[in-house]
Parts: structure tokens; sequence; C-alpha cells
């Protein structure tokens, strides 16, 4: 985690299911939650980099752990980001932690 970031509750860890993903506001800003299948809780940023389309709209194949952006099908690697087509994009993503009975993601400050 970086200095200029801080850790915000996010939403109940409870609310996030196995192999369910979310568009969340966590301190007024949108993430996408995601609690990969027999694996971690991930956070990234809420909106596809091309266009900013809601990626919580997608379609995430949770076999390869890969999710579609619906409005011109870029994909992207939900274990770390990734793009996959184009490969020269990135997800941006946020640490997460269990707090108590909260899922908290760490958001960089972007007044810094």
């Amino acid at each position: 985690m970086s200095d200029d970031a801080r850790w915000v509750a996010a939403l109940p860890d409870e609310e996030l299911l196995e192999g369910e993903l979310l568009d969340v506001e966590a301190d007024g800003r949108r993430v996408l939650l995601v609690r990969l299948i027999d694996g971690p809780v991930k956070a990234f940023q809420a909106n596809c980099p091309h266009q900013g389309s809601l990626l919580a709209d997608g379609d995430w194949d949770m076999d390869e752990n890969t999710l579609i952006c619906p409005s011109h099908l870029w994909e992207f690697d939900l274990t770390n980001g990734r793009g996959i087509n184009p490969t020269n994009c990135r997800l941006r993503e946020y640490p997460v932690r269990l707090n108590g009975k909260y899922l908290d993601v760490a958001l960089p400050d972007e007044t810094a």
C-alpha cells in the first residue's frame, strides 16, 4: 500500500459471496469487488479504462477468472487486473483487508 492511500470500509464481508462481483461505493468512489472461486477478495477500479463502462455489468468467466467489458469486449484477468485483450492495458488494483466484519479497501488519495 502506498503512503498516499487510506483504508475505507467498502462492504460487509457477508454481502460478497464466493463467485460474486459487485460495484460498490467506498468513501464516495466506485470500486469493483470480486470474491474469486476458492480464492481471495480482489478490488479494482470500477470502470473500464477504455471508455469508462461499468465493469460489474460485464461477463465474468469464473473458470478462467476473466472479465469482459460490456461495451467493447475488452478482457481482464481478475487475479491481477492485467489486460488480456488488449494486452497494453490494466485495471488499477486496490489492496483489500478484512476488518472485523467489513471488507476495507485501500484507496489512493486523489488530491496527492
